[in-house]
């Protein structure tokens, strides 16, 4: 175990301007302490549960390994109707986020603090992780086209950023942290970044794949 969590998750092989593991340490880096972080369904999922420095019990909402995508905004919104006047952020990804866009007007209509951060990679990253490391590269199906992150929360009426660097994601973090409504940050990160340790199907946890 010591020499697990000196080796991962390790993404030193990376050649992103902004890494997925970046802007979850950066949300946790800029988010109070008491902040309610929920996921939806992928890489991020994994990612957030790696980098995001939780200090308090009951602070991470996630569905585990249940696989609803579409989980996390609805899940956000019932984590702001419990606990009125705690910040809550949503990470989600492209695929996930688009399963439920639409409770953005829920959003909207009662006003909720919901800070939004999807990890676009334009893919359903899990599942090409999969068929690269498994199925020999042959990706079917996984490829993402997505809307207009920003401009689709400004036609919903929620305040849109998009980062494209890790200084640009420091500046919009921080600003979006200090608007008391709902705010939407569309993070375009690495396309092909994998999330490890990873346990191949039919294999044994002393056969865990530490990086590709």
């Amino acid at each position: 175990m010591v020499e697990w969590k000196r080796t991962v998750p390790r993404f030193d092989k990376s050649n992103s301007l902004l890494k997925p593991q970046t802007v979850i340490r950066l949300l946790s880096d800029y988010s109070a302490p008491d902040t309610i972080v929920v996921t939806d369904v992928g890489q991020h999922q994994i990612w957030t549960a790696h980098h995001y420095a939780f200090t308090q019990p009951r602070t991470l909402i996630t569905s585990g390994g249940l696989g609803t995508m579409g989980y996390g905004l609805p899940a956000a919104i019932g984590a702001a109707a419990a606990h009125p006047g705690k910040s809550i952020i949503c990470v989600s990804g492209d695929g996930s986020f688009q399963m439920n866009i639409q409770e953005l007007i829920t959003i909207v209509k009662y006003q909720l603090p919901i800070k939004i951060a999807i990890l676009n990679n334009c893919y359903l990253g899990m599942v090409r992780q999969w068929q690269e490391l498994f199925y020999q590269g042959r990706y079917s199906e996984v490829k993402m086209i997505s809307p207009n992150f920003v401009q689709l929360a400004v036609a919903y009426g929620v305040t849109g950023f998009k980062a494209q660097s890790e200084n640009e994601a420091k500046l919009i973090i921080a600003e979006a942290f200090q608007h008391k409504g709902p705010v939407l940050i569309a993070f375009n990160v690495m396309e092909e970044e994998n999330v490890y340790p990873m346990v191949p199907p039919n294999h044994s946890n002393d056969q865990i794949l530490l990086s590709r």
